[in-house]
Order: structure tokens, then C-alpha cells, then sequence
């Protein structure tokens, strides 16, 4: 199912191209609705080119199906929440984003069976684990717009290749959306995988290169949240720390998958 893959990747390309001429720079007439229908072409070329490893017994997975789901679901959550919210202007950050981590993901090895006994929790946990990333691909995309935004304020000449982007104060709400909803998403996640690995092991889970970089990511992420609410954090130190806790989960997960399976050829 590579080829499936390879065209969603064509089909983002081309939609990013397309974006960033029209987003960016205002230059040419918009059609939403045959966008927005590329982009479900794309998504479900997209979906297709995961189903056969994630619906087969046992369920194979690893750095690049972990990648391809995480572009996957960002890329969902990003078309149910345009029903909702004006996200205009996120488009060409967010298909860089899911072009990259779909790109990285067909260049490597497909990933291991999964012997562990499958529970309530465990798919649980992976589904906490997979909606969290998609989400916080989604912040990291709204954050750097974000500081683009904030540019803005500050260079006259900049306006003319953002025009298209909403309101500051209207990104900032989605970011913090997006950034609590995927903490609550990866405390559950955080706890499931205790006792999924209690229930498996017999016993709590040692400290590995994962569990660090979750939970790093997690006292981000909360840190940014508890000094919203008591500090009144926002703009800079928001899309910073945004930032910041996006890459230590992308670290503890997908690149403690890379690491073990490309690099050392071992399984997780």
C-alpha cells in the first residue's frame, strides 16, 4: 500500500503549493469546496496506505506507521475543525508539517508485529497516545503562525504574505484549544501506558528514553496551561513553550521508535 501513500504525498504537495500561493500571498481566486475535496482525496489515499497495518492481527507498528498516523489524524483534525473554527491561513504550516512527516515516514522500514496482548487499555492508550500528536501537530502549526502573526505587528513590510491569517487573538484561542484538549489527551495516554505495562510486565514501567521525553512534554504542556490561567502567559512564551513541548513528544515516541528500529534494529 506504498503507492497509496506516495500519491497522498503528490496530492499534500500540490495542495501546499497551492496554499501557500494563495494563502500567502492572496494572488489568486479560492475554491474551498474543490480544495477541501482534494484534501479528503488525499486523506482517504492516506488512510488506505495505513489501514492494512493497523487492521491486521497482530497490529504492526512502528516509527513510520506512528509518523504516517500522526500527519494523518492532524490533517483530520484540521477539517473537522474548519466546521467549526476560521482556520484560514493554516493550511500551508500545517501541510508542510504532514508532508514532512509523511515523507520521513516512507523512507523507512515497515514496523514490527506487536506481541503484547491486546486490552480495553491498550487500545486505549494508543488511541489517547495517536489523538494527542495529532492535536499538538496542530498547536505547532497554529504556534508558528502564530509568531508569524506576531511579525506582523512589528514589520510593516510584512503584511502583503500574511494577509490571509485570522485575528492573533483568534490563533491563540485555537492554540490553547488544541494544547488542552491534547494534554488531556496524553495524561490519559500517560496513565493507560502505566497500567497497560503494570498488567503486561507485572510490575511499573523503568525510566527509558520515552517515558522521559512524554513526561518532559507533558510538564510542558501543563506549564504552559497552569501559567496561562495564574500568570496570564500568552503571545511569545506561549508558542515557545508550544513549540518546545511538541518536539520532546515527537522525540520520546517517534524518534525513540527510529532510533531503536532503524538505527539499532531493534524492536520496541
Amino acid at each position: 500500500m506504498t503507492w497509496f501513500a506516495a500519491s497522498a504525498l503528490v496530492v499534500y504537495l500540490g495542495l501546499g503549493w497551492h496554499f501557500c500561493r494563495t494563502r500567502l500571498s492572496a494572488a489568486a481566486p479560492q475554491r474551498p469546496l474543490l480544495e477541501h475535496g482534494l484534501l479528503l482525496l488525499a486523506l482517504a489515499l492516506h488512510g488506505l496506505s495505513l489501514w492494512p497495518h493497523l487492521a491486521q492481527s497482530p497490529l504492526h507498528f512502528g516509527a513510520a506507521e506512528a509518523l504516517s498516523l500522526t500527519a494523518w489524524l492532524a490533517l483530520l483534525l484540521y477539517l473537522v475543525g474548519h466546521l467549526a473554527y476560521r482556520l484560514e491561513g493554516l493550511q500551508p504550516v500545517l501541510l508542510v508539517l504532514v508532508c514532512t512527516l509523511l515523507g520521513i515516514s516512507l523512507m523507512l522500514p515497515p514496523g514490527h508485529a506487536l506481541t503484547y496482548p491486546q486490552s480495553a487499555v491498550s487500545r486505549l492508550h494508543f488511541l489517547t497516545a495517536m489523538l494527542a500528536y495529532g492535536l499538538f501537530v496542530n498547536a505547532a502549526g497554529i504556534a508558528i503562525l502564530m509568531r508569524v502573526a506576531d511579525r506582523r505587528l512589528h514589520h510593516a513590510d510584512a503584511h502583503v504574505l500574511i494577509r490571509q491569517l485570522p485575528p492573533l487573538l483568534a490563533l491563540e484561542r485555537l492554540l490553547f484549544a488544541c494544547v488542552g484538549v491534547g494534554f488531556a489527551m496524553l495524561s490519559v495516554a500517560l496513565i493507560t501506558g502505566t497500567v497497560f505495562a503494570e498488567h503486561i510486565y507485572g510490575r511499573t514501567p523503568g525510566i527509558g528514553h520515552k517515558i522521559v521525553f512524554s513526561v518532559a512534554a507533558w510538564l510542558c504542556f501543563g506549564a504552559l496551561l497552569l501559567g496561562r490561567s495564574l500568570l496570564g502567559w500568552r503571545g511569545r512564551i506561549a508558542t515557545r513553550i508550544t513549540l518546545a513541548g511538541c518536539i520532546l513528544l515527537l522525540l520520546g515516541y517517534a524518534g525513540t521508535r527510529f532510533v531503536l528500529e532503524t538505527l539499532l534494529r531493534h524492536s520496541v
